[in-house]
């Protein structure tokens, strides 16, 4: 069973030339576009919502063991959890409508660039859309500078925040294929890959294959 598995994953790997949406430049790295529609996936609200959840628990957490120290009582305690579950509410709420003022600000889209070689990934939120970015994507590899300040007049500029992830420490990873997503977990952070239906296999086995001390789910 497990030689049949790992068959299947050289077969997949060995067919990467086959996959239009992925592009591969002569230094063996990919790249390939991801676009989602922010009204239909609230990934990104949720991942606000899970940053505030934590931060609020470390002060609430020191904010209780001060209660503690200082000879507070469990009454005392009880009215920092509400007035901090309170505060936590209130910026919950106010960050729905700031997400649709975002998706507005971004034309509905959240566009990612990914680029991945056999030693991490990195994921960059670009400016423009998938047919241009693709367009300017392609351009780059084909040129001999690869200067994205200038290539595609800055198409492939960012737009907002990127995040790399080393495959050396990544621990965990979790394929959803029905919502083209790849979780990757190292110690301190967490990744998540976007690919297309077609390429999701290649990108998935990919990654498998350059962190074989990982723990591997399939949803």
């Amino acid at each position: 069973m497990e030689e049949n598995s790992i068959e299947t994953r050289e077969a997949i790997l060995e067919d990467s030339d086959k996959h239009a949406g992925i592009i591969k430049d002569q230094n063996g790295r990919y790249s390939w576009v991801y676009e989602m529609p922010m009204l239909k996936s609230f990934f990104l609200l949720a991942e606000v919502w899970k940053v505030l959840g934590i931060a609020f628990l470390l002060v609430l957490l020191i904010a209780v063991i001060f209660q503690i120290f200082s000879g507070g009582n469990i009454a005392d305690i009880f009215s920092s959890f509400l007035v901090f579950a309170l505060v936590l509410l209130i910026m919950m709420i106010i960050s729905i409508p700031a997400y649709y003022i975002v998706t507005k600000a971004n034309n509905g889209m959240y566009t990612v660039l990914f680029e991945m070689d056999d030693k991490g990934i990195e994921h960059t939120q670009i400016k423009s859309d998938k047919a241009r970015a693709l367009e300017a994507l392609t351009m780059l590899v084909g040129s001999v500078a690869h200067d994205r300040t200038t290539m595609g007049a800055g198409v492939l500029a960012a737009a907002g925040g990127s995040l790399y992830s080393s495959f050396a420490g990544v621990r965990k990873i979790s394929a959803y294929p029905d919502k083209h997503l790849i979780k990757i977990k190292s110690l301190l952070k967490s990744n998540q890959v976007y690919v297309d239906e077609n390429d999701f296999a290649f990108v998935f086995e990919y990654i498998v294959d350059h962190c074989p001390g990982a723990i591997v789910n399939e949803r």
